[in-house]
């Protein structure tokens, strides 16, 4: 009988345990999965490490931390805990790049430890990645297994929209993204701040935009265009950022000019000749996002709905005039990504993984051509 597959994670915070405003949590799914034992967490804050951990052992599947291990370095880990793979779950800015410190996939490829990435890909320009990209293709080429988590390319929802456009003679001819996200609760500082994330094109409606490749094809990026609201002007002003240590606004000492974008309109076209667009907002009060993603062929409207929550399709096809509502409210694509990643580790054969490294940098490469169309006009 097979050994356990040995798995660690790179952070501890809520992206690979859950928490904050989204319904991620890498180590619920995994918990899932079965056959598997944990063998380190690593995180600059130990502490938080080891409060996830205890969480984590007294649970109704703690077995499987029984041999985890806390560390303050993942390169320690690595020597020490021995992971088949490793989940990389950290603030962009952290990760992606060939720097010191920031190349934690180069030195997890160098070890031969196969990687589940969160996105985006890094926080860092296109230009920055691309050494990463390089080294990690090759790696991939050798065997190593390296999946990016773009979750909802595993929706069944998702799958079913593909289907329904393959099938329409002359598949999607345009595709319309939106996003707005609800920021009252959104205290982290960093999140406000571009310089540290990218700004939310590169980090939040990456999801949206990778949508729009997966169902439409690659962006031809020198056809992007945008304009945005930015943080510091009259349009930016907002009523309801969370306040921050001084009771003020969260992001009033960052300068303006590296203050998040408020809203952001792109258009492009696709390399098939159809053309796309997104439209972002940091506008909703409390905590309910908004998100769709609509496609238009001949005759088809095909909407994409609350993805994130009670996902359903609404699909008005060729030839008729009524809209049918489908449901897939049940459904889970990051536990159906996870299962992905684990029997790739497991056999060896990457078929299952929707979105790899090389994919997820040409997604990271359209959300940079939005986020730098729209600061030519600022």
């Amino acid at each position: 009988m097979a050994e356990p597959l040995r798995i660690a994670f790179i952070g501890a915070g809520n992206s690979n345990f859950g928490g904050g405003e989204g319904p991620w949590d890498h180590a619920s799914r995994l918990e899932k999965i079965g056959d598997l034992t944990i063998v380190g967490i690593a995180d600059l804050n130990t502490s938080r490490a080891e409060e996830r951990l205890s969480v984590r052992r007294s649970g109704p599947v703690g077995g499987i931390y029984a041999e985890t291990e806390i560390f303050a370095d993942f390169r320690q880990m690595l020597d020490k805990a021995g992971p088949d793979a490793v989940f990389i779950g950290l603030p962009p800015e952290a990760h992606g790049t060939a720097r010191p410190t920031k190349d934690i996939e180069l030195l997890c490829a160098a070890a031969g430890v196969h990687m589940f990435i969160e996105k985006p890909v890094s926080a860092a320009p296109p230009e920055e990645v691309a050494p990463v990209a390089e080294v990690l293709a090759k790696a991939a080429d050798a065997g190593l297994i390296i999946s990016v988590g773009y979750m909802f390319r595993y929706s069944r929802a998702v799958a079913k929209m593909k289907e329904i456009i393959a099938e329409t003679p002359g598949g999607v001819r345009a595709v319309v993204a939106r996003y707005n996200c609800a920021y009252s609760e959104i205290a982290s500082k960093v999140w406000w701040d571009i310089r540290r994330t990218g700004g939310p094109i590169v980090e939040q409606a990456t999801h949206f935009c990778d949508l729009t490749r997966y169902v439409a094809g690659d962006a031809d990026l020198s056809t992007v265009a945008a304009v945005a609201i930015t943080g510091g002007e009259p349009a930016g002003r907002l009523t309801d950022i969370p306040d921050g240590p001084d009771a003020e606004p969260i992001d009033a000492d960052i300068p303006p000019e590296f203050r998040i974008p408020r809203a952001t309109a792109a258009v492009w076209r696709f390399a098939n000749g159809a053309v796309g667009s997104l439209t972002h907002g940091v506008l909703l009060h409390r905590k309910k996002y908004l998100a769709e993603l609509e496609a238009w062929g001949d005759g088809l409207r095909i909407v994409l709905s609350d993805p994130y929550g009670p996902c359903r399709l609404h699909v008005r096809y060729p030839g008729g005039e009524e809209v049918e509502t489908l449901d897939f409210a049940d459904d889970d694509p990051y536990l159906t990504e996870a299962e992905a990643f684990v029997e790739a580790v497991r056999t060896g054969d990457a078929s299952a993984i929707r979105c790899t490294y090389a994919d997820a940098t040409k997604t990271h490469q359209l959300t940079w051509a939005i986020r730098r169309a729209a600061e030519k006009h600022t």
